[in-house]
């Protein structure tokens, strides 16, 4: 199969999964997305350019951060396999990005622009119902990020990720999952240390 067939087929799961599409609704849907084979480190978006595209991932990963006075980072969202991403107010906005997208290991994507995602909002039925899902999502993630902050101190933080999304820690650097828990890497690496300690059976 065919890197291109196989993403394809990714996101024709993931859009069966959300409503009943028709084969000729799939058809067209697919029209409209291009695939991107992303190099790990490659940048899709920097900030201060406007987003104009959507990523689905099918096979890799990539992150959205921001880049703090003093050159810091912080990521806010990891973008997994099945699963859409962007500089999502960007995006809905058309205004300037403050985050920047990179790819964080080898990655297929398929990609659609503002425009035709638009395009498909207004003339595909069924399409809606992915729009809702994807804002849906992002609400719940963003706002998840945002009780872990305010209510948990950084031991609570790591233990919500691992209970939460293991796979994030076993995936990515300790640099990415730092900047990720608003944590400095000796922080995270002591508590990794720590916490993985008293988990093993005694």
């Amino acid at each position: 199969m065919s890197d291109s067939h196989a993403a394809y087929t990714v996101l024709r799961t993931y859009l069966l999964d959300k409503t009943d599409f028709s084969e000729e609704s799939l058809s067209t849907i697919f029209s409209y997305f291009r695939l991107k084979k992303a190099a790990r480190y490659e940048f899709l978006l920097t900030s201060g350019e406007v987003c104009r595209h959507l990523y689905f991932v099918s096979r890799g990963s990539f992150r959205l951060f921001y880049t703090q006075p003093d050159g810091a980072e912080a990521t806010r969202y990891f973008a997994l396999e099945n699963t859409f991403g962007t500089a999502l107010q960007s995006f809905l906005t058309q205004e300037p990005s403050l985050e920047t997208n990179q790819v964080l290991e080898n990655s297929d994507l398929l990609f659609i622009s503002y425009e035709d995602f638009y395009h498909l909002h207004a003339t595909v039925p069924g399409w809606d119902a992915v729009y809702r899902y994807i804002l849906e999502t992002a609400y719940i993630i963003s706002t998840r990020r945002f009780e872990t902050f305010l209510c948990l101190d950084a031991a609570d933080r790591y233990r919500w990720l691992l209970r939460m999304h293991p796979s994030l820690i076993e995936r990515f650097s300790n640099k990415h999952v730092a900047s990720y828990l608003g944590l400095s890497q000796e922080t995270l690496s002591r508590l990794k240390s720590r916490i993985g300690r008293s988990l093993q059976p005694t």
